[in-house]
């Protein structure tokens, strides 16, 4: 594990909060909708493996609920199981076409929502808020996004290369 690698992840982590934050502000509902944290998980779980998955998962998770009003580590520990599964899986198949990334992505999401909701509803023994079943549809759209930002990372990645270079 690189110096470099740690750098782009913790990027990844303090933008994914920061328009997370921006989303929150201009409408709950796009809170709702999209887990910009759970982005950088599998982004990053998919290209380094299941351990860098988990601990990204752990920190991302962590830095959610420390913003959250529920239980502090709910979250990390939905993050950090669907981190480490992403990552375990995404080494055994080919995630190359889009309609395979995609639908791996949203299985994961979909699983970490099972997580949390669990735990939730585990620790505070009522029903998780669904704003009308929107938050059933996170994972879908959240896999939307983490599938169409590859392209752009990549090429931030070869940008930032060939300006070390010159």
């Amino acid at each position: 594990m690189k110096l470099k690698d740690i750098a782009y992840t913790a990027a990844g982590m303090v933008a994914a909060f920061i328009l997370s934050s921006l989303m929150g502000s201009i409408s709950p509902t796009l809170i709702l909708s999209f887990n910009l944290l759970s982005v950088v998980v599998l982004y990053a779980a998919v290209r380094k493996g299941e351990i860098y998955g988990a601990v990204t998962g752990m920190l991302c998770g962590l830095l959610q609920d420390s913003f959250s009003i529920g239980v502090f580590g709910v979250a990390g520990i939905a993050k950090t199981l669907a981190g480490y599964t992403a990552g375990s899986v995404a080494q055994r198949i080919n995630l190359a076409p889009f309609s395979r990334r995609y639908s791996f992505f949203s299985l994961v999401l979909f699983l970490e929502l099972a997580v949390w909701a669990f735990l939730y509803a585990a620790i505070f023994s009522r029903r998780i808020y669904t704003a009308g079943g929107l938050i059933f549809l996170q994972p879908f759209l959240t896999a939307l996004v983490a599938v169409g930002i590859g392209p752009l990372v990549k090429r931030v990645s070869l940008f930032l290369e060939k300006r070390r270079k010159t």
